[in-house]
Parts: C-alpha cells; sequence; structure tokens
C-alpha cells in the first residue's frame, strides 16, 4: 500500500440505544429551491410544539448557514432517531444524492471494519501491528524496544522492515502509537501520548486486508452492500477521474487567492484515513446504524466509545476513543468527527441522551490561512446544538 498522499491530510484537522427525545413529531415542508442561489432545504414543520428546542436547533442551523459570510456548498442533514428534521443542500450541481470525500470521518468507518474483524476473532486490539503484518520475529530480527526518535539507542535499534515492537492495534486506533515509517525511529513510546496520525489510520487499512484477505476497497464495497449503504464507496484516482465513473461525486474546490478545482487525488493509502466517498443520506444511515448498535458487539461499541485519551482539539475537554472523539461537558456526552481535505470539508455530531445525529459534507475547503475562519460554521453549528440540548435538559423537555 502506497503512503505518498498522507502528506495531503492535516494532522490533527482532519477531520469529526435510543434514549428520551425532546420535541412532538414532524411534517414535511418543502422550501422552494432558489434558482439564484442554487440551494434547496428540505425541513419538517413542527405540528403543535413551534417552540420545541428540536425546531429552534433546525432554525437555527438554516440561518447559520444561509447568513454565512464564508462560502458554502454541500449538504447538512440533522436527525432524531434516524428520521431527517432537516435536509439542506447548497451550492451549484448539489442535491441531495451528490456524493463528497468524506476525509476523515473515513476513521469511523475504518475503526468499524477493525472492531468487526475483532468480533469475528481474527483481531485482538492487544496484539502488536507487526504481529498482523510482518508475523512475530525471531531473535536478532526483532526490533529492539527503545528505538524512539530522539534517544541514543535508537540508530542501532532500527530494523527496516518492521515497526516498533510494542506498537498495538488499540495504540493505532487512538492515535498512541507514535509510529513512522519503516526505517524511521517511533516518534515517542508508544502509549505515552496523543499524536494524530493518518498513516496510523493507514496501517489499520493494512492490517485488514492482511486478516481478510482482501483489498481494503473490496471490503468497504461489501460493507456497503450488507448494510444496504448505497452512496458509500472507495475510489482510486484524480477526483475528475472518479466524478467520470460517479457523476454524482461534487468535484472538490479549493479556495486559495480564487476558487478552483481541488488537484486531490485518492490512492489506496488514503482511503482508511480518509478518502472514502459518501452521500450525506448515506453517512447518516451509517451513524444510526453505528450507534444503533446493530454494526458491532456491545463490548466493541463500548470500546469504540469509551475515552482512551485526552487530546487537544479545536474544541475544549475533547476525548478520543476509536475513530471518534468523546466530549462530556455539562453531562451532555458527544460523539464526533470533523475532516479536512483539499477540496472537501465534513462534521458528524451524536449526542446519544437525544438520539440527535449531524451530518455535514462539503465540497469547497476553505483557505487554512485563517484556521479560525475555516471551522468557524462548524463551530457555530455545534454550539447551536449544544445550547439547545442543554436547555432542553435544564427544563426536563
Amino acid at each position: 500500500m502506497r503512503l505518498s498522499v498522507i502528506g495531503s491530510l492535516l494532522s490533527g484537522l482532519l477531520l469529526l440505544p435510543s434514549a428520551n427525545s425532546v420535541g412532538e413529531s414532524f411534517e414535511t415542508e418543502i422550501v422552494s429551491e432558489s434558482a439564484q442561489g442554487g440551494q434547496s432545504v428540505k425541513l419538517e414543520s413542527p405540528l403543535p410544539s413551534s417552540e420545541s428546542k428540536l425546531g429552534e436547533i433546525k432554525s437555527l442551523i438554516q440561518a447559520a448557514i444561509m447568513d454565512s459570510p464564508q462560502p458554502f456548498s454541500g449538504c447538512v442533514i440533522l436527525l432524531e432517531r434516524g428520521k431527517p428534521l432537516l435536509e439542506l443542500q447548497k451550492g451549484e450541481g448539489i442535491n441531495q444524492d451528490s456524493r463528497f470525500v468524506i476525509a476523515s470521518l473515513s476513521k469511523q468507518i475504518t475503526a468499524t471494519l477493525i472492531l468487526q474483524a475483532v468480533d469475528a476473532g481474527k483481531l485482538d486490539l492487544t496484539q502488536t501491528l507487526n504481529h498482523y503484518l510482518f508475523g512475530d520475529a525471531k531473535g536478532d530480527n526483532k526490533a529492539l524496544q527503545g528505538a524512539v526518535a530522539g534517544t541514543k539507542s535508537s540508530a542501532n535499534a532500527l530494523n527496516p522492515s518492521r515497526y516498533d515492537e510494542r506498537i498495538t492495534l488499540h495504540q493505532l486506533l487512538t492515535h498512541t502509537s507514535g509510529v513512522d515509517k519503516l526505517g524511521k525511529a517511533n516518534r515517542f513510546e508508544p502509549g505515552s501520548q496523543f499524536e494524530y496520525s493518518n498513516f496510523g489510520y493507514s496501517l489499520l487499512g493494512q492490517v485488514l486486508e492482511k486478516v481478510n484477505h482482501q483489498s481494503f476497497a473490496e471490503q468497504v464495497a461489501q460493507f456497503a452492500t450488507r448494510y444496504q449503504l448505497n452512496g458509500l464507496s472507495a475510489e482510486l484516482g484524480s477526483i475528475a477521474a472518479i466524478h467520470a465513473k460517479v457523476p454524482s461525486l461534487a468535484v472538490g474546490l479549493q479556495e486559495s487567492e480564487v476558487i478552483a478545482p481541488s488537484d486531490l487525488v485518492l490512492d489506496e493509502a488514503l482511503l482508511p484515513a480518509g478518502g472514502l466517498i459518501a452521500s450525506a443520506p448515506t453517512y447518516a444511515a451509517f451513524q444510526d446504524l453505528l450507534h444503533a448498535g446493530k454494526l458491532m458487539s456491545a463490548e466493541s461499541y463500548q470500546r469504540m466509545t469509551t475515552a482512551h485519551t485526552e487530546i487537544q482539539f479545536l474544541w475544549p475537554n475533547m476525548h478520543y476513543g476509536y475513530g471518534v472523539r468523546i466530549n462530556k461537558d455539562d453531562d451532555l456526552v458527544e460523539y464526533s468527527h470533523t475532516g479536512y481535505l483539499t477540496g472537501y470539508m465534513s462534521m458528524t455530531l451524536h449526542y446519544p441522551e437525544f438520539n440527535l445525529d449531524l451530518v455535514m459534507l462539503e465540497n469547497l475547503s476553505l483557505n487554512l490561512n485563517d484556521r479560525a475562519r475555516v471551522f468557524e460554521l462548524h463551530n457555530q453549528i455545534r454550539q447551536i446544538i449544544r445550547s439547545q440540548l442543554l436547555l432542553a435538559k435544564a427544563s426536563n423537555v
């Protein structure tokens, strides 16, 4: 598997059971499409409870996107118990069926495939990376355990054909492995700290290929078929070439001095870390299956959503599980991830207490010269949801 494209992902940013719900039932209202703005919104119009917190969340999200000073092109879906409350599309040629490169939201699917292999008895998360990729080493062929960058022993400890012998699948899933490319010393002692690693998730893709005897792309295709996720796929090539095969793929746009088509190329290395393709409804369906416990055992789901390590992120008090960021401020549990690639941005949020999900996929990546501006709309939408859900909790709605 080639690892040449991983540098195109931005480290740390590539990103984001039923419970009592709030609000009343909703009936569908179609808001007409603006030919000039290239946008459409489908809202579920509240019946008697027009002042419900869910109704306010919908209206505030819609206003935030439509009134944003930043350019936006993409799809947003808000769901309660898997049923859409808001479906918004904005941008030239964007509709409900549009597909996007989902960037680091791909990590949740990779983590799911790993945990399914655990449930099938094919993987042990405490076992080493080298065990699955190369088999157990013997005698002098085994890399010494002191091969950490910056240590005196690293030069003599390196084995150019193996990774650090201490790295486990658990550490790769939680970005605590410190793994570097073959022939290079480990970045730090495995398990000692958090460092976001797209390369680590690429290696997880290689592990899946070894134990399942299939390419990662083939496994994604089987996964999509099994769970009827028809808008999910793993494609290889330039965006222009993929668009020719998959016309529903929204061509990625990159903002710099001008807005121009992205030069992104998807290869085997990028797929597990950030290169999968999905429509917003399809990814929302995946989220619903995941959090309803239909994709893995209860034990594996508990592992996935456990806060294994504290992380530094745009949002305070964040932790990382397996392919998911976790926050529990104000006793409001939130599972999330974000993504950024040249031409694409993404965000997903899940609030289990309210069984509420948001999926946001975009085919326009903003200029990273001003990172606060890039993620301003993501931050605003997250804050809208959190503030309204906290009010709902406070009023026992």
